[in-house]
C-alpha cells in the first residue's frame, strides 16, 4: 500500500520524462530505423506529421485532465530494488501494460484510424518514457521527485535533472541529439540495439536507477532504502550539489538511453506496421 501511496503522488507531478528535446530526439532516431513501407504508414497514421512531432502529444493532453487523465499513469511504472521480478498489479503506473495495449491497436488491421493515431502517439512517447531510468521507479520517492539537488547551482529534483536539467545543458537541438548520439554506431552494436522485449528494457533502466542517485551529504535520519535528500523538509545544505562531474558521468548514458529508445521503437513499429 506504501508503495502505490507514494508512487500515485507521481502522477501529480513531473512523471513525464526526457522533456520534449529528448522525446523528439527519440522519435527522430526511429525514423532512420524504419523500412520504408512501416515509416510510410506511419505517417499516415499521423496524417502527413514526424514521429518527432507525435513524440510530445501525451505530455501536452496534460492540459485536459478531464478527458485524459486516464492515460497520467501510463508514463511510469514501479519495480522495486529488491524485486527480481516486475508485478505492474503492485504498481500505481501502468507503463508496461500501456505499452502492449497501444502495440496491440497498431496490430490490429481493424482498428479505427483515429485509435491508431492515438496507440501511435502514445507507443512513441511510452517507449522513450520506459528508457528514462526514473520512470522505472522504486517505489519510495516518486520516481525522484521527491529527491532534491542543485545542478549547475539551480534547484531541481533528481527526475527533473534527468528529463530535462542534462539535456538543456547541452544547448542542443533533438535534430542534433538525434546525430550524435547515433554517429559511430557499427552494425554489431545496431543488431544489439535491437535485442531484448520492453520488460528486458525495463530491467535495464531498473538496474541504471541504483547508479544515479548522489550520496547523502549528511548522514540520513530517515531509512537507509530512502536517501535523506528524498524526504520532504531538506535543508539546502543537505541537497547534493551537482555540476560537470556528475553531467560527465551520467549524460554519456542518458545518450545512449535516447539512442536504445529510437532503435528499438523502430522495431516495434516496424513488426507492428508492416
Amino acid at each position: 500500500m506504501k508503495t502505490l501511496l507514494v508512487s500515485a503522488l507521481l502522477i501529480s507531478t513531473s512523471a513525464f520524462a526526457w522533456g520534449p528535446t529528448g522525446h523528439r530526439a527519440v522519435g527522430e532516431i526511429a525514423e532512420k530505423f524504419m523500412t520504408p513501407t512501416a515509416l510510410l504508414k506511419a505517417r499516415n497514421i499521423l496524417k502527413g506529421h514526424t514521429l518527432a512531432r507525435a513524440a510530445t502529444w501525451p505530455d501536452e493532453i496534460r492540459s485536459e485532465p478531464a478527458r485524459y487523465s486516464e492515460t497520467y499513469p501510463w508514463h511510469f511504472t514501479d519495480w522495486a530494488d529488491d524485486a527480481h521480478d516486475h508485478d505492474e498489479t503492485n504498481s500505481a503506473g501502468k507503463l508496461m501494460g500501456a505499452i502492449d495495449t497501444q502495440l496491440a491497436v497498431l496490430r490490429d488491421p481493424n482498428s479505427a484510424p483515429d485509435k491508431k493515431e492515438f496507440a501511435l502517439k502514445f507507443l512513441v512517447h511510452l517507449i522513450g518514457d520506459l528508457h528514462q531510468p526514473l520512470h522505472v521507479g522504486n517505489g519510495l520517492d516518486a520516481g525522484g521527485n521527491f529527491c532534491k539537488v542543485t545542478f549547475m547551482g539551480k534547484a531541481m529534483n533528481l527526475h527533473a535533472l534527468w528529463d530535462e536539467g542534462m539535456i538543456d545543458f547541452t544547448n542542443l537541438s533533438f535534430t542534433e541529439i538525434a546525430k550524435f548520439v547515433a554517429a559511430g554506431k557499427t552494425v554489431e552494436q545496431v543488431t544489439a540495439a535491437r535485442s531484448g522485449t520492453p520488460i528486458d528494457w525495463a530491467r535495464e533502466s531498473k538496474e541504471i536507477r541504483g547508479k544515479i542517485y548522489p550520496a547523502n551529504v549528511t548522514e540520513p535520519t530517515a531509512p537507509l532504502s530512502i536517501k535523506a535528500y528524498c524526504q520532504k523538509e531538506v535543508p539546502a545544505d543537505q541537497m547534493p550539489k551537482l555540476s560537470y562531474e556528475y553531467s560527465y558521468q551520467f549524460m554519456p548514458i542518458v545518450e545512449e538511453r535516447l539512442y536504445l529508445s529510437g532503435v528499438r521503437l523502430a522495431m516495434l513499429l516496424n513488426e507492428a506496421l508492416k
